[in-house]
């Protein structure tokens, strides 16, 4: 399923892709490496999510990668804490060479929303909030009359962070959050839908002690993507669940070093792309089970919705030469759906043996360069980010639960 050259067929499949907060691969699905993935097992699972945030902004991951910020070696026991996730993980594919950025939120988001990020550090939000002439999946569908809908998080972030999405027409494509299963189940839903979700839902470790944060965040997933199924929509859709940033989390697989920013240690550059692996999957009727061992930066997303949909190219080289997960995809495949929202969860027997990791090819991207220019709307070209703050000292880490 390879992006069309000219004007697009209607769609075999639609699309919705999931964005929940702050997670590194070996933190988060530590079980999976019983089918394979490459996670280390670190020792004792935690039965009870860290109940705080720690520092993982981009100096933060510029010490850990200089090895004097350590970040925290936890992992939770994703089966107990995440069983729904757990179960699509295990029946469908989970890409475990996935990366995003080497800082924190914003930066992620905007990449997997149009492959380009304008800023390492998170901007004003609110009335406050920047605005920037760039690309967006949204309207590149639309453009090749693909229908579109995005439920986004607190204060219409992060789309409020591209101007071609503050029109008035395009604030019409944006719902609030509980609109998502009332559109699923009358069948409303068009064929491209970005969903994240709001504060207190989104997996993000709470400001003060919550012990419930991960379950309320997957249980909105799982709502959703129930609705879909009910509505006999399973077959038909291909979902993708991803995560937005490392969020200080350490992880044992370092990405490749693709491209580089300077910084107040690093006036030659430093790298931001590959940051730390995040978990990504995909899941649904025509969707394979697989671990997906392709080194992809979270460009990989939007690139995937273009094949899937039959989109053209997005003129962007980040997207368009990013490994496409497609090929997991196949029409009519009729994969099993998942338990109904609040049935059992009974997790698949994992294979005997268990399998090895597969090393994953040579990353094809680029090689210890500099990030470059960014490719703004109407030809215009946009500098590279140089707002990431490095300090000579590493942060403070918080202590061990």
């Amino acid at each position: 399923m390879e992006a069309s050259k000219g004007k697009r067929e209607t769609p075999p499949l639609n699309v919705v892709v999931f964005i929940q907060e702050n997670k590194t691969t070996d933190f988060y699905f530590p079980t999976l490496a019983a089918w394979g993935a490459d996670i280390q097992q670190g020792g004792k699972l935690l039965s009870v999510a860290p109940n705080f945030d720690q520092p993982h902004d981009r100096n933060a991951w510029v010490h850990y990668k200089m090895g004097d910020y350590p970040a925290m070696p936890l992992q939770i026991d994703n089966d107990a804490l995440i069983p729904f996730y757990s179960w699509l993980a295990k029946n469908h594919v989970f890409a475990d060479h996935l990366f995003g950025l080497g800082t924190n939120s914003t930066p992620g988001h905007m990449v997997l929303v149009g492959g380009q990020t304008p800023t390492l550090k998170n901007p004003a939000f609110g009335a406050a909030a920047p605005e920037w002439d760039l690309p967006s999946i949204f309207i590149h569908a639309e453009r090749a009359g693909v229908d579109w809908a995005v439920f986004p998080s607190d204060q219409d972030y992060p789309v409020n962070l591209y101007k071609d999405l503050r029109t008035a027409a395009a604030r019409k494509k944006l719902y609030p959050p509980d609109a998502f299963v009332t559109l699923a189940a009358a069948g409303k839903l068009p064929p491209l839908v970005y969903a994240w979700s709001p504060g207190g839902f989104d997996e993000h470790p709470p400001q003060k002690p919550d012990p419930t944060y991960l379950a309320r965040g997957q249980d909105l997933v799982w709502q959703r993507v129930d609705a879909l199924v009910k509505a006999g929509r399973w077959d038909t859709t291909v979902f993708i669940l991803t995560w937005d940033d490392w969020a200080g989390y350490a992880d044992h697989v370092a990405a490749p070093s693709s491209e580089l920013v300077p910084d107040a240690l690093h006036p030659k550059g430093f790298p931001v792309i590959g940051g730390s692996r995040i978990p990504l999957i995909m899941f649904g009727g025509s969707v394979a089970r697989a671990i997906d061992n392709v080194w992809r930066s979270q460009a990989s997303v939007p690139r995937t919705v273009i094949d899937l949909l039959g989109l053209p190219a997005f003129g962007v080289p980040r997207v368009d030469s990013a490994a496409s997960l497609a090929r997991h995809v196949s029409p009519g495949l009729k994969r099993p759906a998942p338990p109904a929202f609040g049935g059992t969860i009974v997790q698949p027997a994992a294979p005997h043996p268990p399998p090895s990791p597969v090393p994953p090819p040579p990353w094809t991207g680029p090689v210890n360069e500099p990030m470059p220019a960014l490719v703004a709307n109407h030809g215009k070209l946009i500098p590279a980010p140089s707002d990431g703050v490095v300090h000579p000292a590493a942060p403070k880490q918080p202590p061990l639960p």
